[in-house]
């Protein structure tokens, strides 16, 4: 056989060595190649935020000796935000002192939370003639390393009927007071390309009324704008369970924290700030902040406690506990 016909046969068994599988190491079936799904057309990707929503209380309706301009005070409703350590956040009782340049200005007091945008020009208020103020008004934060804003806007929700504004104008005459708005904003999560939306409202008290029809009219603004996409609605609904506003918010989205036994709001309007003890005694009636999701599971809900000291006890610096919880796309 001559050398050249030898070095024929040699490479033609390594090629059929090859061709057999022989000394190819076998996958790992326990390894999942694609955690993310994203390779796979057939396999959707997933995405896991940390959402909050965070009641901060207008600095007009505070006591004076525990007032927003009490430094303490302030840095505390700061750590608060932060500590929430939320990708995705909602603010209710904006006014014009937490937008950015406000003296009490929301990013600037929570300036360690790198990569933050913050919207907070959202007027709230509703008048027949002249420009809208800031009072009850709604915004969020978004951490921009992880969601994109895609887009936003917000209207004016109805007191009795089944709809919506979006000028102030046009609500003047329908609405009534209290003035009470939703936002909606749709977002890209970076990491995975999942597209949400995420709705903020803040509800009548049930003195000032409307809340139930206001519930729904949320209800039926999300479903006008969300088609199949996953949503979260998040805010101070100011509606307990068993309540008509709750359970018209829960005819359309999901509760994951149904069976939670503490508050997230303490007391009555007539006070403005409470001890840890006091938002920790377990009543179910007062948890009124809530994050709801459809199409989307909402999980590990739990409430931030930041404190500061006065007259030698720990005071919270709002009556609502930020609520967090961690929502899987």
């Amino acid at each position: 056989m001559t050398r050249r016909l030898i070095h024929i046969l040699i490479v033609l068994q390594v090629l059929l060595a090859g061709a057999c599988g022989k000394d190819v190491v076998a996958p790992d079936d326990t390894k999942d190649p694609d955690p993310g799904g994203g390779n796979d057309p057939g396999k959707e990707a997933t995405a896991v935020i940390n959402v909050a929503t965070c009641n901060v209380l207008k600095p007009s309706g505070r006591r004076e000796e525990m007032s927003l301009d009490n430094l303490t005070v302030r840095e505390a409703l700061a750590r608060s935000i932060m500590d929430t350590g939320a990708d995705l956040i909602s603010f209710n009782e904006l006014d014009e002192t937490f937008l950015p340049g406000g003296p009490y200005s929301l990013p600037s007091s929570c300036a360690t939370m790198k990569g933050f945008q913050w919207k907070l020009e959202w007027p709230n208020d509703i008048k027949s003639t002249g420009s809208v103020a800031y009072s009850y008004a709604n915004g969020f934060a978004y951490n921009g390393n992880v969601l994109r804003l895609e887009e936003c806007s917000y209207v004016w929700l109805d007191k009795t009927e089944d709809r919506w504004y979006t000028s102030s104008t046009s609500a003047y005459l329908k609405v009534g007071s209290p003035e009470r708005t939703c936002i909606r904003a749709r977002f890209t999560h970076l990491a995975s390309g999942k597209v949400f939306w995420f709705f903020v409202t803040h509800l009548p008290t049930k003195s000032q009324g409307g809340a139930a029809n206001m519930a729904a009219v949320v209800n039926h603004l999300a479903k006008s704008t969300i088609s199949e996409k996953p949503a979260i609605l998040a805010g101070d609904m100011n509606s307990a369970l068993g309540s008509v506003a709750y359970r018209n918010l829960l005819s359309y989205w999901s509760d994951g924290n149904i069976e939670a036994t503490w508050g997230t709001l303490s007391g009555s309007s007539a006070n403005y700030y409470y001890t840890v003890d006091v938002f920790t005694t377990n009543h179910p009636d007062r948890r009124i902040d809530h994050i709801m999701t459809r199409g989307c599971t909402a999980s590990d809900y739990h409430t931030i406690v930041s404190t500061y000291t006065l007259n030698g006890k720990e005071w919270c610096p709002s009556d609502h506990l930020p609520l967090v919880a961690t929502v899987t796309l």
